[in-house]
């Protein structure tokens, strides 16, 4: 019987995350300005978790679910690096204070939680429903492959965000944040949402568009909707400190779009190809990992054409060492 079968590991899995959630939102969730120790300690510590869930997986489940697992958790874990420069201009934007920033990311990558649930849902139960989508979305990721290595750099704009310009509209939003709180009051008595929760809004709702490309690269490698879901959430928990420890140096990954590129254009192909090429979860996973290794070893050793571009887009996010 498969994992994504048995109610119990649902349960203990999601229990799990809850618990986790809890700690870091009332136990570590004060604010603070982010050390680079703790950053480190912190990816380390997300890094060991997942894959402590891992070894459970192949523990509890099979060889197949369990490389499935590890495949899909380097993939989410790769795509949520290219996350990390369009959060620092979402920071800097907001004008985010750096003890702040750690609860923000935290609140926003819940909402992406709850986001990608239903994404997987649907998805796991449309491919169940109706095979021949995996073909679309095989052709939608190759078209993104082509896009990410061709587009270059785009501006990064948070007034396009539909969600950041309804709330503006319909909502009293105060000039000034308020510590941690989502909501203050204006003159004692008006109610008005703080920059904090437009911060929170717009994060959750930009993974969402990371998530259109991220999910559909992941039911390639497997339409099993408990690996599907466990490995996003550990992936997207992890982006957090990860956040920290690469936000300074994410603009010196320069080729690394095309390492993504390569992985999605690669998913994307074994998803359309699938019926008639049978290619092996650990072939998949080496592949992807060579790709991502080769790209980031091109931004450290070969010259950077611009060295103004790598000093990144500004110093909203400085992490004291």
């Amino acid at each position: 019987m498969m994992l994504s079968d048995q109610l119990w590991v649902w349960i203990s899995f999601n229990t799990l995350l809850v618990i986790l959630l809890f700690l870091d939102l009332v136990v570590l969730g004060r604010a603070r300005t982010v050390s680079m120790r703790e950053a480190v300690l912190g990816t380390i510590s997300w890094t060991a978790i997942a894959f402590a869930v891992n070894g459970a997986i192949f523990f509890f489940g099979s060889k197949a679910e369990g490389t499935d697992f590890l495949t899909a958790y380097i993939v989410e874990r790769a795509l949520s690096i290219d996350n990390l420069f369009v959060f620092l201009v979402i920071f800097t934007y907001f004008g985010v204070p750096k003890q702040f920033q750690m609860r923000a990311l935290l609140w926003g990558i819940i909402g992406a939680l709850v986001a990608r649930a239903v994404f997987i849902t649907a998805g796991v139960a449309v491919i169940n429903a109706f095979e021949p989508v995996v073909y679309v979305l095989g052709a939608f990721l190759i078209y993104t492959a082509y896009k990410l290595a061709t587009s270059g750099d785009s501006e990064i704009d948070p007034e396009r965000n539909i969600a950041l310009r309804l709330a503006r509209k319909y909502f009293t939003v105060s000039d000034d944040y308020d510590g941690q709180k989502m909501f203050t009051r204006i003159d004692g008595s008006a109610r008005a949402m703080t920059p904090m929760l437009l911060v929170v809004i717009v994060l959750a709702t930009t993974d969402v568009v990371f998530a259109v490309d991220s999910i559909p690269s992941v039911l390639a490698i497997t339409t099993d909707g408990f690996i599907v879901w466990s490995s996003n959430a550990m992936a997207v928990l992890g982006m957090r400190p990860l956040f920290f420890v690469l936000a300074g140096a994410v603009a010196h990954f320069r080729y690394l779009q095309y390492g993504l590129a390569a992985v999605l254009g690669f998913v994307g192909f074994k998803m359309i190809s699938e019926e008639f090429i049978h290619i092996e979860t650990i072939l998949s996973l080496a592949v992807i990992v060579a790709a991502l290794g080769v790209s980031m070893l091109a931004s450290w050793v070969l010259p950077d054409r611009d060295p103004e571009e790598a000093d990144g887009p500004g110093e909203s996010t400085e992490v004291e060492g």
